[in-house]
């Protein structure tokens, strides 16, 4: 928005005309970060059509942990950008929002502790429990990864692997959309990189799971926090960046090597 306003409004029609009763929007403001100025709206026509945003179909039905909605935040490292070279980090967050969840309803819909997954907005509601030990990732507002893939399967009865591998599916698709566009503004400025390493970026992946445990992307996160504000953000962010300096291969021997050459 505001340059897609007009297909906006005409797929909130088609989506309507199929069927759809509740139809739910949520919207979010541009170059804004920590769930700052989101809202939910059933009109379009609510939407200031000036307004700078992105607007998103909202998951009525979304999967549930313990009544709770949830997202998963994934890293991602883009080690190479021309042949594209990603990894997954095998760790990654479960984010719980504070309260229990119920279908959008008139009386709900600002009610951002249920609608919203934000950490920086739940941590505020006087629910919320902070992870208090990193091997105790069962408890809180805040699981592991890990966590939440075994809950799915032993609990829920769910795949897990198969999971995974749609989610994988996203990831590399999402990368594989923007990698012409980022290769040529890259070669544009560097001509010399021949080891296709001399930039890296870690994204945060943000994925959303309906009540049929099938995986959406919400957003991709090009900055996203290193706060550790729990011993569960330590274990997982600190081995995050332990992994990355690893694969950047940034040893006293390459630096001496390079320092040679020079």
């Amino acid at each position: 928005m505001p340059q897609d306003a007009k297909s906006m409004r005409k797929e909130c029609k088609l989506i309507t005309e199929k069927g759809v009763k509740n139809l739910v929007l949520i919207v979010k403001p541009e170059a804004s970060s920590q769930g700052k100025g989101i809202y939910l709206t059933r009109d379009p026509e609510e939407i200031d059509q000036d307004e700078h945003c992105v607007v998103q179909s909202y998951i009525n039905q979304p999967y549930l942990m313990e009544k709770m909605k949830f997202d998963l935040r994934l890293y991602v490292l883009v080690l190479g950008i021309d042949p594209l070279r990603i990894y997954l980090s095998k760790e990654g967050l479960a984010r719980l929002s504070t309260k229990c969840y119920d279908e959008v309803n008139d009386r709900n819909l600002d009610d951002m502790t249920m609608h919203l997954t934000n950490y920086s907005i739940n941590k505020t509601s006087g629910k919320f429990v902070q992870n208090r030990a990193a091997i105790i990732d069962s408890t809180g507002h805040k699981r592991s990864l890990k966590f939440t893939l075994k809950y799915l399967e032993k609990c829920e009865g769910e795949d897990s692997a198969k999971l995974m591998v749609q989610i994988k599916d996203i990831i590399v698709k999402t990368l594989i959309s923007a990698q012409a566009s980022v290769s040529d503004t890259f070669k544009s400025v560097q001509l010399d990189d021949f080891e296709n390493s001399m930039c890296f970026e870690i994204l945060g992946f943000d994925i959303m799971l309906d009540s049929k445990c099938k995986p959406y992307l919400l957003e991709v996160n090009h900055s996203p926090s290193f706060s550790t504000d729990s011993p569960l953000d330590e274990k997982v962010k600190g081995e995050l960046i332990k992994d990355t300096m690893r694969l950047l291969g940034l040893t006293k021997k390459r630096k001496q090597m390079y320092r040679k050459n020079i």
